[in-house]
């Protein structure tokens, strides 16, 4: 069965309490490995490809449930309730199911790149395959 995909918006909700102009920053400079002030297209894809292999903890390739909820665990100063908890959860199987394209019950990296490709070519509002800071401040709603 082929889903349509769905991105998802949970890296967007943890930005929102942060300023735009502090997160576009932060955003360039751990992202921008050349120093040109921007992120490039490759520079993005590296960027997916580090983020999935710190999201597959035992390195098989797959990223499963259980990866995700490890990575994503409470900070130990917080004690979220039992419903916050099953929130949590049912995000983490609503973002597997979405980008679990072949359905076999782990996100691959090609399933993962898929998904999280079109995030960049919707921030880049010029079209010119980098992501400058004011792209960036656009994209969470920041007035320019």
């Amino acid at each position: 069965m082929t889903r349509p995909v769905r991105i998802p918006t949970l890296a967007l909700t943890l930005l929102a309490a942060m300023p735009a102009s502090l997160w576009a920053q932060n955003a360039i400079s751990e992202l921008d490995t050349n120093g040109d002030g921007a992120i490039g297209r490759q520079e993005a894809v590296s960027a997916q490809v580090e983020a999935f292999k710190r999201l597959d903890a035992d390195g098989d390739g797959q990223v499963r449930l259980d990866e995700l909820e490890a990575s994503q665990a409470a900070p130990d100063a917080e004690t979220p309730t039992r419903e916050v908890e099953r929130a949590r959860r049912k995000a983490r199987e609503r973002w597997l199911a979405n980008l679990d394209r072949d359905e076999s019950g782990g996100v691959s990296l090609s399933e993962y790149q898929a998904a999280m490709t079109p995030y960049f070519d919707r921030l880049d509002t010029d079209g010119n395959g980098v992501l400058d800071g004011s792209e960036l401040k656009r994209a969470i709603g920041e007035p320019q």
